[in-house]
């Protein structure tokens, strides 16, 4: 019967010495471990703080147990230890787990040549290159600029003792009374607006923007304070060379509270609604002047900054971390994209990948879906990014820092994950290759198959002949006009001008004395030489007498066409003097009405003379006719034709308020690039008055690879001169 013991020649039984049992790695003093917020589940999560880093790790029950008895105890002591002692099944591979991330995340202490090294070692496997370096902080960096703990803990006394729900209540009623005292001059408010879109009104804007900026991050600092959380440093952090204020709340994780975490993530969208709400109050009672437009620059600022960005999840900014908070899941970002991921893996590809966390399905889905959301705004911003640093710097340097940002946010990350789905591509299977392949064959012909699609624009309904009645030059009315329909060159107003009547009668009297006076010449010997210049003088006088029967005659006002009279201003009469240039009335012919439309540039390579066309009045939805294209103009249109079209008094197109020239004031252009299309219709619009339209146009024909490559080639052909 063996034993198991071996036996030499000699005879002497050795017995093999137990091996020595290694203790585990200790955790490093200085860590900090506090207690959580419970999980979703309802057990409890503790914090570990690493001071050094200023990093923070949320841990379960689990984890907690195993740090509580680690030190002293080797891997089998500690399972036997832990399991004794909790309701915990504890196995070796969750200390194996737990040790892993330990070190992985450094925080064992180094207790040996060996540990130094492979510190050493990850260090050196995690140092950038200097391209790296100089791309990251390119794309992404901070810049301390305050410490203001010490100030921030001598107002904490007074922050503790705010009466937060009475102050909300108020702001809210101030902001609701002027919500609705806005809303009854809303005309005034959005016209403001658009008048404010030029190099003074972005001034404003950008003054306003610095002003609401720093009472949010002050609203983040105030608001941590009140809640006992160091505020470490503010400053400025520059995403791609665009400057942002920050403030360092951090160690926010260490409250336990989620409800204090969220007021502290939510106090600067907080602080600058409040803001928007105090200034749109103030905008409706002041009255107007600079204080007034500081005022609509606040409001609109905070009011659309913090809508479209602050509050939004889908980047990192107050939005993201409240949605964090709100739903209890730490690095959102992360692990909706963790699934969203590995959903597609398995969607697309077929792959068995096990979920990264067990979440029930509905939440599952909505994560996933909000990772989907958050992928499609990072790269419309990203994309907008892109251009903006193209537009900033000088042509080679922006087109280098754009092709960079974009593959380094959009191009990046998708390769990283095609080259996972390539080195797996033995694991899809037949059928969903064959899939796959229908997929990017139908992609294929949706890009290739031309389309056509519509082409839509605003515009005016007029008549196409139309004269605008007016005196040439300050004149009194002599007769007005008694009908309504004229022949061409039928006698509309006939006007006077007492100046020209006095420099007429001046003019002929002085040609008359100067005939006088060639007259009683006859007979003199030295009158031939005097004869000359008095005949010079009196066809002067002539030519003068004639220029003011011209003009005279300019005043009486004629036809230019077949038509109607209409629009007559109601104040004129006989004897009533009228400005030059002064509108009196309108001539219209009614038998040939056409539309002015205003397309944008973009659409112009889609559309050529003799297409067909629809339009409708504005205010009837119900009335549209057909027309055509009959032309198009080669030149943007600065100026609008008629007030009814302009913004600031209704109308569909945008303008702007030109600057001041020559110390006369400026009138309005268009802001956008439109470009006038001329429209005969087959018949008139159930109207005989001017009026505002939509149309309607069928585009040519064409593929979105087409439109693409052809605004692709625009643009490079606009921006190839260096």
């Amino acid at each position: 019967m063996s034993t198991g013991a071996a036996v030499p020649a000699n005879g002497q039984i050795r017995v093999k010495a137990p091996p020595r049992k290694q203790p585990l790695p200790p955790i490093r003093d200085e860590l900090i471990l506090f207690p959580a917020a419970p999980n979703e589940d309802g057990t409890p999560a503790w914090m570990i703080q690493d001071p050094v880093t200023n990093r923070f790790f949320r841990i379960g029950w689990l984890d907690f147990e195993l740090l509580v008895h680690w030190a002293d105890h080797d891997l089998a002591s500690l399972v036997r230890t832990v399991n004794q002692q909790t309701p915990l099944n504890v196995t070796a591979d969750d200390v194996r787990a737990l040790e892993k991330f330990l070190s992985d995340n450094q925080l064992l202490r180094l207790t040996g040549k060996a540990d130094v090294a492979k510190a050493i070692a990850r260090a050196q496997s995690m140092k950038r290159s200097l391209l790296e370096s100089l791309l990251h902080n390119y794309l992404f960096f901070r810049l301390p600029l305050v410490r203001p703990q010490a100030w921030l803990a001598a107002l904490q006394p007074f922050l503790a003792r705010l009466n937060m729900p009475l102050i909300a209540v108020v702001v809210l009623a101030i902001t609701l009374l002027g919500v609705f005292l806005v809303s009854r001059q809303w005309d005034q408010f959005t016209h403001t607006l658009v008048d404010n879109m030029t190099w003074n009104g972005l001034l404003g804007y950008g003054v306003a923007l610095m002003v609401a900026k720093m009472l949010h991050e002050l609203g983040h600092a105030f608001a941590a304070t009140r809640y006992g959380v160091r505020v470490a440093h503010m400053g400025v952090a520059f995403l791609v060379m665009f400057p942002m204020l920050y403030t360092d709340t951090g160690e926010s994780w260490r409250l336990k509270d989620p409800r204090q975490r969220l007021a502290i993530a939510s106090a600067g969208i907080a602080v600058e609604l409040a803001l928007a709400g105090i200034a749109t109050l103030v905008w409706s009672l002041a009255p107007d002047g600079a204080f007034r437009n500081g005022m609509f620059f606040l409001a609109t600022t905070s009011w659309v900054l913090t809508v479209a960005i602050n509050a939004s999840p889908f980047m990192r900014f107050d939005g993201y971390f409240i949605a964090s908070d709100l739903l209890d899941l730490p690095n959102l970002h992360e692990r909706s994209s963790a699934l969203a991921r590995t959903w597609l893996r398995r969607t697309l590809l077929g792959f068995q990948d096990r979920w990264p966390e067990g979440f029930p399905d509905g939440k599952r889905r909505a994560l996933i879906v909000f990772a989907l959301i958050t992928w499609v705004y990072r790269l419309t911003v990203f994309i907008g990014i892109a251009l903006l640093v193209y537009v900033f710097f000088f042509k080679l340097l922006g087109i280098l820092l754009m092709l960079l940002e974009l593959v380094w946010f959009i191009g990046r990350p998708v390769m990283k994950e095609l080259e996972v789905w390539k080195k797996r591509r033995a694991e899809i299977t037949g059928h969903r290759k064959r899939w796959l392949a229908g997929i990017v064959l139908a992609g294929l012909v949706l890009l290739l198959m031309p389309f056509s699609s519509r082409v839509a624009g605003y515009g005016w309904y007029h008549a196409q002949e139309q004269q605008s009645i007016h005196a040439p030059f300050a004149a009194q009315i002599v007769s007005m006009p008694t009908q309504r329909s004229f022949k061409a060159g039928d006698v509309l107003f006939v006007l006077d001008s007492s100046i020209l009547g006095i420099a007429q009668d001046k003019s002929r009297q002085m040609a008359q004395a100067r005939e006088s006076q060639i007259a009683g010449l006859l007979g003199l010997p030295d009158g031939e030489a005097q004869r000359q210049s008095l005949t010079s003088q009196k066809a002067f006088y002539e030519a003068e007498e004639k220029l003011s029967e011209d003009e005279r005659e300019r005043l009486t006002l004629r036809a230019a066409f077949d038509g109607e009279l209409r629009d007559i201003d109601p104040v004129l009469a006989p004897g009533v003097w009228v400005k030059p240039r002064e509108p009196l009335a309108l001539l219209v012919d009614q038998r040939s009405w056409v539309v002015d439309a205003f397309i944008e540039e973009a659409q112009l390579g889609r559309l050529q003379v003799g297409q067909p066309v629809r339009a409708g009045l504005v205010s009837d939805p119900r009335a549209w006719v057909d027309g055509r294209i009959e032309a198009i103009d080669v030149s943007r249109t600065l100026a609008l034709p008629n007030p009814l079209l302009d913004a600031s008094n209704g109308g569909p197109i945008a303008t702007v308020a030109e600057p001041p020239k020559d110390g006369q004031g400026g009138g309005r252009v268009v802001r956008d690039a439109l470009f006038r299309v001329r429209i005969v219709l087959d018949e008139p619009l159930p109207t005989q008055q001017m009026a505002t339209v939509r149309v309607r146009i069928e585009g040519e024909a064409e593929s979105l690879a087409a439109g693409v490559f052809r605004k692709v080639a625009s643009i490079f052909i606009r921006e190839s001169g260096f």
